[in-house]
């Protein structure tokens, strides 16, 4: 679902026209799957700029909570979608769409939830604020069998994802702290590349 690395920068863009300069920055910086948050007006747009232009990334649909962010998320092409929480319906649909669809988990009963449905891959959320790693072990330990797989956001930044990344079980590790809000509101496509790189070169 994740494609060449694990690190996945998640957008929250307030302006759509300049989704293509961040998608373009962050592509030619080595990054090649990003969350787009659908936190603003301007999130759908942008989703849609990037998945029909030239910039071949692997594009991700975050906080989906409802059964029409959903399709919103099938119909716009992105490649695959991220829901905060284990939604029963919200995953059915996501089965009957034959969509790349990860729910949100946080608690041995929501993976209890999740796997009833066949879903392997799973978002470990909030990450930091549940007990990081050592819990997600102990909540994974009876479901070990099952090789189960999680993306995990949460209070994750540039002091604490090399636990996540060196994990066997992690294949995503997203957080904000490469394209941070103010860095997308003021053009600094520099510092973004950098911030990039540098995560990138940690996460080998």
């Amino acid at each position: 679902m994740l494609v060449d690395n694990k690190i996945l920068p998640v957008l929250v863009i307030h302006d759509q026209k300049k989704a293509i300069d961040l998608a373009k920055c962050l592509y030619d910086s080595g990054i090649r799957n990003i969350e787009i948050a659908l936190r603003t007006d301007s999130a759908k747009k942008s989703v849609d700029n990037i998945v029909n232009s030239q910039i071949p990334m692997n594009v991700g649909i975050g906080t989906i909570l409802t059964v029409d962010d959903l399709i919103f998320a099938k119909q716009v092409g992105a490649n695959f979608g991220l829901s905060p929480s284990a939604d029963a319906p919200i995953i059915k649909k996501s089965i009957e769409l034959d969509f790349n669809f990860i729910p949100g988990i946080s608690t041995p009963t929501d993976i209890s939830l999740v796997i009833k449905y066949g879903i392997n891959k799973l978002k470990f959320f909030p990450a930091e604020n549940l007990g990081g790693m050592d819990y997600l072990n102990t909540i994974n330990s009876p479901f070990k069998h099952l090789n189960l797989k999680y993306v995990v956001l949460g209070g994750i930044n540039q002091t604490n994802f090399i636990k996540y990344i060196k994990s066997d079980n992690i294949i995503g590790v997203g957080g904000s702290w490469i394209a941070e809000e103010k860095l997308i509101k003021n053009n600094n496509w520099n510092e973004i590349s950098l911030r990039a790189k540098k995560f990138l070169e940690l996460s080998v």
